[in-house]
């Protein structure tokens, strides 16, 4: 695309005027089941896209799928026809969870037959590829036993389960594929609770050993009760960096049991500080230089806010693409359904999409009134 022409994709079915909006988007599926009428699935669109938006360029992301937003969002789009056609709201299961299936299948669909680097010849191939990948991430280790694990778990032999792994990890995405993809948009949301966080988990490195090796290179630079702290609420041992740990069970045999992640509140004891919230901040500090880090080393991509101002009618936060110091405006207003760009970065002019990863976190604030003072978003998965 030349010029600004990618912005339009970001706007594809946007209405103007804007329609009624609706309590929640199940209000437009009814309607659309109730009177048959093709302008309620418009409605639905134009309200759902931003959100669609940052589910692709996600995707974009993590499949190094650079140059395909367009055609992976209409693929999502078909995905949400197909759920549609098949969808009975009778059943009561909200359509932006039933969707979900479909939209994961189209957007594998359309890499699987899309993409460069290894590609599998079939839906059932792929599936196979993730639950393999999935299951190697899990255990954390490629040694022999692991691997006669993995195929008996698989139904495949030891032999076949090796060329599938080594597949895996020589597909050029760096990508986790066992990522599921979670959208509720209709869900009630709240103040984080600093006890229990699961948004980001840097733990989840041992799929790629180079990312692996570059994340641990960084943690180990953190002083000492940052890595403590780290390893506690993620469940990993702070001098190996293993997931398991010694354990005996029920008859008192030695057994590997997985290592639990601590609460905030846990580890706040542990470490003597005032409160979980303390610690919280303690944790996620060393994780946004960790991220930033592996950022400015081209491992991720990131989008880094701060906040410029925040008044009763107007918050406005400055971004920049994986921290190098190129920063962009988004102003928002309180009750808007969306954010306006005022200054674009370099990146996004080029295709990057980061403003739209740093909107989308603006609105996502703004539906608990929390604006904090700076935030690391981190497009890649680690």
């Amino acid at each position: 695309m030349k010029n600004d022409d990618w912005k339009q994709e970001l706007y594809r079915y946007r209405l103007t005027p804007a329609p009624p909006k609706k309590d929640g988007f199940q209000e437009y599926i009814a309607l659309y089941f109730a009177e048959k009428n093709e302008k309620y699935l418009s409605w639905f669109l134009h309200y759902y896209e931003p959100s669609l938006n940052t589910q692709i360029m996600t995707a974009v992301q993590e499949y190094s799928m650079q140059g395909h937003f367009t055609d992976m969002k209409q693929a999502a789009v078909y995905g949400i026809l197909k759920a549609l056609a098949h969808y009975d709201i009778s059943l009561g299961v909200p359509f932006l969870v039933y969707k979900e299936y479909y939209i994961k299948n189209e957007i594998d669909e359309y890499i699987r037959t899309m993409r460069t680097g290894y590609t599998v010849q079939s839906n059932d191939e792929y599936r196979l590829l993730r639950r393999a990948m999935a299951l190697y991430n899990k255990y954390g280790r490629s040694d022999d036993e692991t691997l006669a694990r993995i195929a008996a778990e698989i139904g495949k032999s030891v032999r076949d389960t090796k060329e599938i792994i080594a597949a895996g990890l020589r597909n050029m995405s760096y990508s986790e594929f066992y990522r599921r993809y979670a959208d509720d948009e209709d869900a009630e949301e709240s103040a984080e609770d600093v006890t229990s966080d699961d948004s980001y988990d840097p733990g989840k490195v041992f799929f790629d050993e180079w990312q692996a090796d570059a994340v641990f290179d960084r943690y180990e630079k953190l002083d000492v009760r940052e890595r403590s702290m780290i390893a506690d609420r993620l469940g990993f041992c702070m001098e190996c960096h293993g997931v398991l740990e010694k354990a005996a069970n029920e008859n008192g045999e030695p057994v590997l049991l997985l290592r639990k992640g601590k609460t905030y509140t846990d580890i706040s004891l542990m470490n003597t500080l005032s409160s979980a919230d303390t610690a919280y901040r303690i944790v996620h500090r060393a994780y946004d230089r960790i991220l930033t880090e592996l950022a400015a080393d081209d491992y991720i991509h990131i989008v880094e806010l701060r906040r410029k101002k925040k008044t009763r009618t107007e918050v406005v936060y400055e971004y920049c693409a994986d921290h190098n110091n190129d920063w962009g405006e988004i102003q928002y207003s309180p009750g808007d359904d969306d954010f306006d760009v005022t200054r674009y970065v370099y990146a996004d002019r080029k295709g990057g999409f980061f403003f739209a990863a740093a909107g989308e976190w603006i609105l996502r604030q703004a539906a608990s009134g929390q604006f904090p003072q700076t935030a690391v978003i981190p497009l890649s998965k680690i």
